[in-house]
């Protein structure tokens, strides 16, 4: 089968090219993420939420949505996973009565503590070909595009 070898103009192959490159990145750091919270027995959200009131403290739903970068799709099917395996807790919120304040349980802090450490781990070990002024720059390039494409979100939220 011929290669189609249509060019878009330079900075949009580039521009193609990087999110390709993104994307294949994203998707393998995931993969891997993904293997060590399976094998510590929780799904990737599973983790997500812990991790989230383990470092930030009592969350309600919308702050671990907001927190995790994910959304409401399935949070409330993992938060009733998370609170039957006795992971999390569910207290009335004081300021809100439709909402209610999760919070970690023992048995949650020793999960996210047994699987944290490799996590982080594998996270070194998938950086280990930048250096820290590379890794530093990555993350500020990312940022740079993160807020340009939030920024271009909201303008297309106007319209």
């Amino acid at each position: 089968m011929k290669k189609n070898t249509i060019s878009y103009g330079k900075e949009n192959d580039t521009n193609l090219k990087a999110f390709i490159g993104l994307s294949r990145t994203t998707q393998a750091l995931h993969r891997r993420a993904g293997a060590i919270f399976s094998q510590g027995g929780l799904t990737s959200a599973q983790f997500a939420v812990l991790e989230a009131l383990y470092h930030k403290g009592d969350l309600t739903i919308n702050e671990i949505i907001d927190s995790i970068l994910s959304t409401s799709g399935n949070m409330t099917v993992v938060i009733n996973n998370l609170e039957k395996d006795a992971m999390i807790e569910r207290h009335p919120n004081p300021n809100d009565k439709r909402s209610c304040i999760i919070a970690i349980t023992q048995k949650g802090i020793e999960k996210i503590e047994e699987i944290f450490p490799r996590h982080v781990e594998d996270l070194a070990e998938s950086f280990t070909g930048l250096n820290e002024e590379e890794k530093e720059m990555l993350v500020h390039l990312l940022k740079k595009i993160n807020t340009r494409s939030e920024s271009n979100e909201q303008k297309n939220k106007g319209n």
